[in-house]
């Protein structure tokens, strides 16, 4: 991507990360992660094959890089959760994925994580790093009843 497909990116993702920050603090967790679930669980197939998968991959990999500048600059605090919620968005509406949400929790010491899944495999490849939570929230879960 060029720098100035790059600026327009970080400037619409900024856009992106500031609505739907003002839309948690004024709904909740709740509302908002229901809200997300079923607006946008329903996506067109994806016609991902050999030919345009590295593509594609390329437009992802390339979006989240942009995404983790955005929230490392953002002033308040971007958290996973927004990472996860936001992610699930554009994967699904853009991209077509058919990626859930997963919030998981750790009782000792206390922790709590959220991130993305893709056939019950984390979409980043970080199992390493989800496996010791228990999954206490799936989109997946919500949006079939």
């Amino acid at each position: 991507m060029n720098k100035k497909g790059s600026i327009v990116l970080y400037i619409y993702l900024l856009i992106q990360l500031i609505l739907f920050d003002i839309e948690l603090s004024m709904t909740g967790f709740n509302k908002t992660f229901n809200r997300y679930t079923h607006r946008y669980y329903k996506v067109k197939s994806t016609a991902l094959n050999e030919e345009n998968y590295q593509e594609v991959f390329n437009h992802i990999e390339g979006l989240f890089y942009i995404f983790d500048v955005v929230c490392a600059w953002y002033p308040r605090k971007a958290d996973c959760i927004h990472k996860t919620l936001l992610g699930y968005k554009f994967l699904r509406k853009k991209y077509s994925l058919p990626v859930d949400m997963v919030v998981g929790v750790r009782k000792f010491p206390f922790e709590a994580h959220a991130w993305l899944q893709i056939n019950n495999q984390n979409f980043f490849s970080d199992n390493d790093e989800t496996f010791r939570y228990n999954i206490i929230l799936n989109s997946k879960n919500l949006s079939e009843g």
